[in-house]
């Protein structure tokens, strides 16, 4: 059982079946988070729930354009126009060059 604090949140994760699951409880108590952790161990090991499938990741594309494009836009409560420069040019550099801009975020290549 481990169990660590992520600021004022304990958060658990173990190995099930050689799949790696770590997630928050959203307590700061640390004994009803080893409670969670247990009872999350329990369910998995009585089948009651699958691995739970990981959320589709992004292409750079995608996240560029759904994230950090917005992000810098709206980062500032008057954006200055040179900040604004400063990151479209960055954004249009990445995601001008196609096979760097189609890898999803989660892929390693070298």
């Amino acid at each position: 059982m481990a169990i660590f604090k992520r600021g004022k949140i304990y958060w658990y994760h173990f190995i099930f079946n050689g799949q790696h699951i770590q997630e928050s409880s959203k307590q700061g108590n640390p004994r009803v988070a080893r409670q969670m952790e247990a009872a999350h161990r329990t369910s998995l090991a009585k089948g009651e729930v699958g691995i739970r499938e990981k959320k589709p990741v992004p292409t750079l594309l995608q996240f560029c354009k759904d994230r950090v494009e917005p992000y810098a836009k709206g980062r500032f409560e008057k954006p200055s126009p040179k900040t604004w420069l400063w990151y479209r040019f960055g954004l249009k550099t990445i995601t001008s060059h196609e096979p760097i801009a189609s890898l999803n975020l989660d892929e390693n290549h070298v």
